[in-house]
């Protein structure tokens, strides 16, 4: 990065995508974790966050440190980390294989801070990534017992064109409609 470019950073401010850390990698995984989460961003060690450059020392151990922090979240999150003055610059690019977590917490980028998920936005983020979709989830009310009757199953094989020789539950899971012995919303 070039110094004109450097100091425009800085200028900007803490943000989405910028995190201002004064030395040293305390909580470092979070907010890498959290970049990762999201868009991608920068974290500048060695300025405060009032955005005055107070610089760190040795850039090579601090460099390992954020290697290696950046390989023990889950999955290992790839960054660029780079020296610019006496700032160390640790970029976070865009990721793709969201959700990633540290430390067995996932972490997300609101404004210009990193919070950790709750459990309903754990869920809402894996359904906005697309890794869960609704109708391969369970269907609760539906009861295989009670809703898959016989009428109901001679209805659906036939349509289907289903051998009428093949066990009901067994054509269902080979069909993906049931799971873990529940009918998916899609079966139902």
């Amino acid at each position: 990065m070039k110094q004109e470019q450097f100091m425009d950073l800085i200028a900007l401010g803490e943000g989405f995508t910028a995190e201002f850390k004064r030395a040293g990698t305390s909580n470092l995984g979070r907010e890498i974790c959290a970049f990762a989460n999201a868009t991608g961003g920068v974290i500048l060690i060695g300025v405060t966050d009032s955005g005055e450059v107070v610089g760190v020392d040795n850039h090579n151990r601090l460099k390992s440190e954020v290697q290696a922090i950046a390989r023990s979240a889950d999955p290992p999150i790839a960054v660029d980390v780079e020296s610019v003055g006496g700032v160390l610059l640790v970029t976070v690019p865009a990721q793709h294989s969201k959700p990633y977590s540290f430390g067995g917490k996932f972490f997300m980028r609101k404004g210009a801070s990193s919070q950790q998920m709750s459990r309903e936005e754990i869920r809402e983020f894996f359904f906005k990534e697309g890794l869960i979709h609704f109708d391969e989830t369970p269907c609760s009310r539906f009861s295989l017992k009670d809703d898959l009757t016989d009428d109901v199953w001679d209805l659906f094989r036939k349509r289907a064109k289903i051998p009428a020789e093949m066990e009901a539950l067994t054509a269902l899971e080979n069909l993906h409609l049931v799971n873990d012995g529940q009918m998916t919303h899609a079966g139902a």
